[in-house]
């Protein structure tokens, strides 16, 4: 405790995210200020840019799994203080932490309406945030890579072992969301929306979200179905486009810009369901701190091409194909899923980035619209979990037997940060540029680094498997 001082003054919130991190709340029993439980599995990756202020968290709240954000405050109601009830950008929250005297019927309500579950921070601490602040106590950021790592002191043996346990870990909570969706949506929308959030990379995964909840991939090919090929391909892009509210934007491009504009307002006027639906708005897709390439846009026209390819068959008859065509050859199925996900080029969005500007990539014609590296990541991360959760479903142990056996098969994936500091962090071996050769190796390490490294939590990494 404190000097006995009378502490006014609620805790910053930079003390906060610290403290967030900080703290292991993973073998608490946690319950909202309105008696709900909640378990916090994964924290969440702190974000710099605008929007909540910790992304990609994953919490279990009666009974379900939510993937999601989570903003902190001091004080709960500098959430409707800083406006973030009128802000889209916070539909993506699934937790709002706060401190202080939070009364039991306060509701944290977002743009969308739905209400976020609150947890008091100060219920699980041994003194109030702002007391803890004031006696200056040090709480370190958990850093990666840190020195004292004790699965770093392991035998190699032993650290696959773990590595290869939490990659199942991961593996399991994927296929659970499938599962759970499947309660209120067919298995094409379920892929149909995993696909295109994965196409929002980490800042546009909200707006393709809603886009898929607003447009049902079902309603897309009902309306493009007896459509020449070309036609069925611009009305796609057209519904996509007019839903996301992008394509009401002011255009001072170049003719090309203005003949491709016109022609997707046009086929997106005649959409007999437009007046049904409710447009995103233009403010919520994200373009800060994007490369052009990796523009929503550019994404968006890529989901029309990929949509379009599984019209005939939907998602899960076309991806068990090659699956079970090449059973005892995984790298051609590998190969055939890859290419259902790449897009190499288009008419337009292969040399712009923009509606509204006459930006141009001139003379990169070459720069896939969707590439190997996101392509392969949506067959890990979304393909073979979803197929899981299908063979579950429909008790088909051959299946499951197939894809598991296809997820330890599947080769290492482009490495990003996250998985460079593990390898660096577990491994000594600096003559190779991966000490990962396959895709459940990196997908262990990210589950280490996101459900115990970032808690410090070192003593669990290893306890229960040695």
């Amino acid at each position: 405790m404190s000097s006995g001082n009378q502490v006014s003054e609620p805790a910053r919130e930079g003390f906060l995210y610290q403290l967030w991190l900080e703290r292991d709340f993973s073998r608490m029993t946690l319950q909202t200020v309105d008696g709900h439980e909640i378990a916090i599995l994964e924290k969440g990756v702190r974000n710099y840019d605008a929007g909540p202020d910790f992304s990609d968290a994953l919490i279990r709240y009666q009974g379900r799994m939510l993937r999601g954000d989570i903003e902190v405050h001091p004080v709960a109601g500098d959430w409707y203080h800083h406006g973030h009830h009128h802000d889209p950008r916070y539909n993506s929250v699934v937790l709002h932490v706060v401190t202080m005297f939070c009364p039991k019927d306060f509701r944290t309500l977002r743009k969308d309406g739905a209400l976020v579950p609150t947890l008091n921070l100060d219920s699980y601490l041994e003194n109030p945030a702002e007391e803890l602040q004031e006696t200056d106590e040090e709480i370190s950021p958990p850093l990666l890579g840190c020195r004292t790592c004790r699965l770093s002191r392991e035998p190699e043996g032993v650290q696959w072992h773990v590595i290869r346990i939490h990659s199942d870990k991961r593996l399991q909570t994927h296929k659970q969301q499938f599962a759970e969706l499947r309660s209120s949506q067919s298995w094409d929308q379920i892929f149909y929306l995993s696909v295109l959030t994965a196409l929002g990379y980490a800042k546009n995964q909200l707006p393709f979200k809603r886009l898929a909840q607003v447009l049902p991939v079902e309603t897309i090919w009902k309306y493009i179905w007896n459509d020449p090929p070309d036609l069925a391909l611009k009305k796609c892009e057209a519904y996509l486009f007019g839903v996301s509210g992008l394509l009401t934007t002011k255009i001072d491009g170049g003719e090309a810009v203005r003949s491709y504009h016109t022609t997707l307002a046009r086929l997106w006027q005649a959409f007999p369901e437009r007046r049904k639906l409710d447009p995103l708005k233009p403010e919520l897709w994200q373009f800060f701190r994007l490369r052009p390439a990796n523009f929503p846009t550019r994404r968006i026209a890529a989901a029309a091409v990929i949509i379009k390819r599984f019209m005939e068959k939907g998602f899960v008859n076309t991806l068990l194909q090659p699956l079970l065509t090449f059973e005892k050859k995984l790298k051609k199925c590998f190969a055939d899923w890859q290419g259902k996900f790449t897009v190499l080029h288009h008419p337009f969005w292969s040399t712009h980035f923009r509606f509204e500007t006459v930006h141009q990539m001139v003379g990169r014609s070459d720069v896939k619209i969707i590439g190997d590296d996101r392509s392969q990541d949506i067959v890990v991360n979304v393909i073979i979990p979803g197929l899981l959760a299908y063979a579950e479903e429909v008790e088909d142990g051959r299946l499951k037997n197939l894809l598991q056996e296809a997820y330890y098969e599947h080769p290492r994936l482009c490495a990003n940060e996250l998985t460079r500091q593990m390898e660096a962090q577990l491994f000594s071996d600096k003559s190779k540029p991966s000490v990962c050769e396959y895709a459940w190796q990196q997908q262990g390490l990210i589950q280490i680094a996101k459900t115990l490294c970032a808690q410090e939590n070192c003593e669990f990494c290893i306890h229960p498997f040695c």
